[in-house]
């Protein structure tokens, strides 16, 4: 098996397969607290809106998307716009390989490059996976926000890491 990641920033093209990646989790987990699947033209305005400004980054593995990561606003207020708001999301049948470790690298050297000074991770919890990843790349545990999510009948905390890039 081929383990090389090709890591290259995302187009509106790549829609289709991150909605196959990201849709996977909507009704099958808590990662994410969409409740319903995202249409590709959904997903094309958000890669859009999200490269005006920001970063988008696909991992290709033979040529197919297994997973991408993207930073966002943080929050709406000008004061915050030094600090980026991260999400990372690879195919379920690719995680424990080191390949959202090598992405997520890729997300955070990128936004040094762009200049920004902070990066904020958030996890639905419990997520094992997004806490190991985020604390060996060098995130502080912030806290958590108790029960602020609700899916499949329940309450869910969600956690937040911070890096300072």
């Amino acid at each position: 098996m081929e383990s090389l990641l090709e890591v290259r920033q995302a187009t509106v093209g790549d829609a289709e397969k991150i909605c196959e990646i990201y849709n996977w989790y909507v009704p099958n987990t808590i990662i994410t607290f969409e409740l319903e699947p995202i249409l590709a033209t959904e997903m094309q305005e958000r890669i859009s809106e999200k490269l005006q400004k920001f970063e988008w980054l696909v991992g290709e593995q033979g040529g197919e998307i297994i997973g991408y990561a993207y930073a966002g606003t943080f929050r709406a207020r000008a004061a915050y716009d030094h600090t980026v708001e991260s999400s990372i999301y690879l195919d379920h049948t690719k995680t424990g390989q080191g390949f959202g470790v090598m992405l997520y690298q890729a997300l955070i050297d990128r936004c040094r490059e762009l200049g920004f000074k902070e990066m904020i991770g958030g996890a639905a919890l419990p997520n094992a996976a997004s806490v190991r990843i985020h604390e060996y790349l060098g995130f502080e545990k912030i806290g958590v926000f108790a029960r602020v999510g609700y899916k499949f009948g329940e309450y869910i905390d969600v956690g937040f890491w911070q890096l300072r890039l």
